[in-house]
């Protein structure tokens, strides 16, 4: 509302202070949500920075397995045998809160790592270079869960602080001032409207005693 469709009277100027003391309690909230999120924010890319260096080491670990496991029992049996593997990764998704953010959190279900008797194959005329690419996988699937739970939870804190940060500098750069300048303003009205008052009543008297 502009202050051209507001009314200078003693009622406005009571609602527009209710106005300025809830923007201003308000902006206060925010900005400790604001400072909580940054300390949230901080928290999960230490998390994520290193979670991605645990996986790239780990990655770098299975993939060197895998490549010598070829080597000894060739790239068709190894691919053979992946596939007699059951699959290590079922999961849930599940909610928690974080200052408002809603982010993910990945529940897997059972064991990502199986014992040698349950992988699918036998063990055997298989080369112990075999479990140890297993091994080496699902130790990386793991890491790879967690990783991709924080890389969300980064993104989702990431957007709601920037979202809080427009609202607080909304309400510090724009509304606030708005509301001040109004307030001051119909103040400004009404002391001009009591002095014009009071000189307007001062001369009819003067002219009543006349």
């Amino acid at each position: 509302m502009s202050i051209e469709q507001i009314k200078p009277t003693r009622m406005a100027l009571l609602q527009l202070k209710k106005r300025i003391m809830l923007a201003q309690k308000g902006h206060e909230l925010l900005k400790k949500k604001r400072d909580s999120l940054v300390m949230q924010f901080f928290d999960l890319v230490s998390e994520r920075k290193t979670l991605r260096s645990k996986a790239h080491e780990q990655l770098e670990e299975a993939y060197a397995s895998l490549m010598e496991a070829q080597m000894l029992v060739g790239k068709r049996e190894l691919e053979n045998l992946s596939l007699a593997i059951p699959v290590t990764a079922e999961f849930d998704v599940r909610v928690y809160n974080i200052m408002g953010v809603v982010v993910p959190l990945f529940n897997l279900r059972g064991k990502i790592k199986r014992p040698y008797t349950t992988r699918g194959y036998t063990l055997i005329n298989t080369s112990a270079k075999v479990d140890e690419v297993v091994d080496s996988f699902q130790t990386l699937t793991r890491t790879l869960f967690d990783l991709a739970e924080v890389e969300e939870q980064v993104r989702l804190v990431a957007e709601e602080l920037e979202s809080t940060k427009r609202r607080v500098n909304a309400l510090e750069y724009v509304l606030i001032p708005k509301l001040r300048s109004t307030f001051k303003w119909i103040e400004q009205s009404l002391e001009e409207r009591e002095r014009e008052d009071f000189f307007r009543l001062k001369r009819m008297k003067n002219v009543l005693k006349g």
